[in-house]
């Protein structure tokens, strides 16, 4: 037991911190200087995690811790997304959403299935390629909206809640693959394996809501009656023995201040306006949320509940066969309940947000680019799964607003293009794939190759189009 229990301690190596200094610093230039260039950043991060996994300059151990930071950065950025979310734009474009989010899914598949049919690759190797490169990287959606200030418009929330559902109906797809490799037929696919996922995340987000929903209304009544109490203890002496507090109406919005009708405080008819203006100047001196309640303007201990439920539902969401992803989203949907948490979370944790972001695309994105199969593939079939895959993801824009409406022509265009980059699950899955046999060589490193072409040229598309100016029709 003593012996087990002497671990000798571990001292890293200068040169390991100096690597490592010298990745962070690279990083950073490399992010500049794409955003100097007019081009995404988080195409330099992912160029700079590719070189540094090419060079082999860092340590095993580096590699992968870094790789686990950038995992979490993933986590931040989802629950950034579910942060910023508008509930009542989602219930009013949630069916669009989904559309989109189906859709971006189906193309692909299809274009991409098509296409290497028509070179010759059997069906469920050409499906298995078409899957592959079905999703979308709602981390590189997120980090699109936030460089394009876009995360809290209209257009930004539908691509991210469309990235989400996505991404829920990727981890179906990916059930199908994995039976397939087990079982070599469709056949042997069974039925709660494939709808589980669907199942899980709609009651994950259901009940999420009805959560974000009862916290939302108790923090509400918490700050009406606790308003009412601070009024009326600064009212005039002769009004402040009344009892009765529905004579103040309290609009508790982080905006508003307190508001009272005058008349209702037992002013008789025809009262002295004098009296009215003394007590509206009364109201008008209540802050929004009364001292009493001190835990309400805790930010710290809010961050910290909030992060807390994000790693819970995280790995809730992962245990129950969803995606973690969802579980992130969903936290932040429910920390946003607190009106002013929005803000002090970005206030809070900008900087170190921009430094997880930076790590996950270079390392968990760029770390994770199969070099080798890059060169074993052939240029024909290389050229025309990417244009394939742009292709496929590009079309689903289509459902992006309304037909023949002011402005739908730049929506689909911009929709389109910001859905057409991938992430890291891409390259999992296609290993993945590779290895249970739905995929050979060759279609592997095909496909490796369009996962990466979509994914760095995906950005640039999109940035190129907010260019589009005018009133399209």
């Amino acid at each position: 037991m003593v012996a087990a229990m002497e671990v000798e301690p571990f001292h890293p190596e200068l040169d390991d911190v100096l690597r490592l200094g010298c990745f962070l610093m690279s990083l950073y230039a490399g992010s500049k200087l794409f955003s100097l260039l007019r081009v995404p950043a988080l195409v330099g991060e992912i160029g700079v995690g590719v070189i540094w996994l090419v060079s082999g300059c860092l340590p095993e151990y580096l590699n992968r811790g870094l790789q686990v930071m950038g995992k979490l950065g993933l986590l931040v950025i989802v629950f950034e997304g579910g942060v910023g979310m508008d509930l009542a734009e989602l219930r009013s474009n949630g069916v669009r959403a989904f559309v989109l989010g189906f859709m971006g899914m189906v193309l692909p598949i299809a274009v991409v299935g098509a296409t290497l049919l028509l070179l010759g690759y059997p069906l469920i190797e050409s499906t298995a390629s078409g899957i592959v490169l079905s999703s979308t990287a709602i981390g590189f959606i997120m980090q699109l909206m936030s460089e394009a200030g876009m995360v809290a418009t209209p257009m930004g929330r539908l691509v991210v809640s469309a990235a989400m559902i996505d991404d829920v109906l990727s981890i179906m797809l990916l059930s199908v693959l994995t039976a397939l490799g087990s079982s070599g037929e469709v056949g042997g696919v069974g039925v709660w394996p494939i709808v589980r996922p669907l199942v899980v995340s709609v009651g994950i987000l259901v009940a999420c809501l009805v959560v974000r929903a009862t916290i939302g209304k108790a923090m509400q009544t918490a700050r009406t009656c606790c308003t009412q109490r601070r009024l009326l203890s600064h009212l005039p002496t002769s009004l402040s023995r009344r009892s009765d507090t529905s004579c103040v109406e309290v609009d508790a919005r982080p905006t508003s201040v307190a508001t009272v009708k005058p008349s209702i405080f037992g002013y008789p008819e025809g009262a002295c306006e004098e009296q009215v203006r003394q007590t509206a100047k009364v109201a008008s001196t209540v802050t929004e949320v009364p001292a009493g309640v001190t835990w309400m303007n805790s930010v710290n201990i809010a961050i910290l509940l909030s992060m807390g439920l994000g790693l819970a539902l995280s790995w809730g969401a992962e245990a129950l066969h969803s995606t973690y992803l969802l579980g992130a989203f969903m936290a932040g949907m429910v920390a946003s309940a607190w009106p002013s948490f929005p803000s002090a979370w970005e206030h809070k944790t900008s900087q170190l947000l921009s430094w997880l972001v930076k790590i996950f695309f270079a390392c968990s994105v760029g770390f994770q680019v199969p070099v080798e199969a890059l060169l074993r593939a052939r240029f024909r079939d290389v050229a025309l799964l990417t244009v394939a895959a742009v292709i496929g993801k590009f079309a689903s824009g289509l459902w992006a607003a309304p037909m023949c409406t002011r402005g739908c022509t730049k929506s689909m265009v911009q929709v389109g293009l910001a859905m057409v980059g991938r992430g890291e699950i891409g390259f999992l899955v296609a290993g993945a794939s590779l290895r249970s046999g739905l995929l050979t060589e060759e279609s592997h490193s095909a496909t490796v190759w369009a996962l990466m072409l979509a994914t760095l040229l995906g950005p640039i598309m999109f940035q190129a189009s907010l260019r589009l100016n005018g009133e399209d029709k």
